[in-house]
């Protein structure tokens, strides 16, 4: 259904904001698929031509008209001392954000245009606290006539959980509305600004956030999360009413520490490991690859065998049996130039050579033992011979080297007759 304005207060709003859309539908638009965006801090109005590359392009591929919410966009005392309160920015941006939505759904006069309401960083506060006027509002849209995309919303973070007032920023941070419409979370993988490690107490994971702040908050809305997000980051939940909420976990290449700190790329997958510890939701994820690995090494290979029918069976049977008949009338070949010999013959001779080889060893060491002792009683009695020679002058000593020659001759003969006949006999 149609709504009716509310509140005098968005009068002039909307009428500005009827105008542009309609000027928009004048120029030719057949369909008013419009997207009605807000933004973050410090950004109090959106452009057509900065909404236009936002999420990959998707608002510019799926909409005819862009139209950017007014709004203070402050949080004083963090964006000014004598700016705004949160909270009070954000009641502001409800006011408004109510009166484009108004304009919006006027110019959507065809059955199936649909108004896509998107907030982006401290817009999404807008956008959760717009959607919690509508539960109670008789004249709010349809299901079919309205969806939403929350981009970086800093609100649906468990570590928010049960939040109290903060006085300093005048707003609490309330759970998210259960309502009838579809919405699309966005959240970049450790966003500081949306992506807190719900464990605190892992400062490793908290400064990662920290400079996922710089380095993943804005560049993130710029991606077109639908094409960039796989399966496993995306969870949907349906609540009671009918509304499904699809979260979208767009994933960080590169550790924002390490491109803050890039010498620590050496160990990012060792920081990795550790910052990961800080987030609940990769308990599921270690556990559940834990259990498959687990099961895939304890459960057996199972190898399915082909079934033959009957007349296979027997026919593998008959060849078989005929096989086996034929082994048996069949000669045995010899694979070798020796007799067989069984393996207790095999061994014996085995042991009979061993034994061989030990005698053959013994009497060669014998035989050097010999010669050595008859070189060696050679070498003395040559001594002995010469020094009598010496004695008997100089012709007795020619004749006593004459002896000596045909003594060493008669030696010599002697010792290699022995070490002949023992080196004949051990052979």
């Amino acid at each position: 259904m149609r709504r009716s304005f509310r509140k005098a207060g968005v009068a002039c709003g909307a009428v500005f904001a009827s105008a542009t859309v309609a000027l928009s539908a004048a120029t030719g638009a057949q369909a008013l698929n419009t997207a009605v965006a807000v933004g973050g801090l410090g950004t109090p109005d959106m452009h057509e031509i900065v909404i236009s590359p936002l999420l990959g392009g998707k608002l510019a591929r799926e909409n005819d008209v862009l139209d950017g919410v007014e709004w203070p966009a402050q949080a004083g005392p963090y964006t000014g001392r004598n700016d705004m309160t949160l909270g009070q920015s954000i009641t502001a941006g409800i006011i408004s954000l109510d009166a484009h939505f108004d304009a919006a759904m006027l110019a959507a006069n065809r059955p199936g245009d649909v108004v896509t309401v998107v907030g982006f960083s401290a817009g999404s506060l807008v956008v959760n606290d717009w959607m919690r006027t509508l539960i109670n509002d008789p004249d709010a849209p349809d299901k079919n006539e309205v969806k939403f995309i929350l981009v970086a919303d800093s609100s649906r973070q468990k570590l928010l959980k049960d939040s109290q007032y903060n006085p300093r920023y005048d707003y609490t941070y309330l759970p998210a509305p259960q309502t009838i419409y579809d919405i699309d979370v966005v959240t970049g993988e450790y966003d500081g600004a949306a992506d807190l490690p719900d464990r605190w107490w892992n400062f490793l994971a908290l400064a990662n956030a920290v400079a996922g702040g710089i380095f993943v908050h804005v560049p993130m809305m710029l991606q077109d999360y639908e094409a960039v997000t796989p399966e496993g980051n995306i969870t949907r939940v349906t609540n009671d009413l009918g509304g499904t909420t699809t979260t979208y976990l767009v994933p960080t290449k590169k550790l924002p520490l390490v491109q803050l700190l890039p010498f620590l790329a050496p160990r990012e997958a060792e920081l990795k490991a550790m910052i990961d510890k800080g987030y609940s939701r990769n308990d599921n994820r270690t556990t559940t690859a834990g259990v498959s690995s687990a099961a895939a090494l304890a459960t057996p290979a199972v190898v399915q065998e082909p079934v033959a029918d009957e007349d296979d069976v027997a026919s593998v049977d008959k060849i078989s049996a005929d096989t086996d008949t034929d082994t048996d009338e069949a000669p045995k070949k010899r694979t070798s130039a020796k007799p067989a010999v069984s393996d207790d013959d095999s061994d014996a001779d085995a042991a009979k050579d061993a034994d061989s080889a030990k005698a053959d060893a013994d009497s060669a060491k014998a035989d050097d033992d010999k010669a050595d002792n008859a070189d060696k009683a050679d070498k003395a009695d040559t001594v002995r011979k010469a020094g009598k020679s010496g004695k008997d002058g100089d012709d007795d000593g020619a004749k006593g080297s004459t002896s000596s020659a045909d003594s060493d001759s008669s030696g010599g003969s002697s010792s290699q007759g022995t070490g002949s006949s023992d080196s004949g006999s051990s052979e």
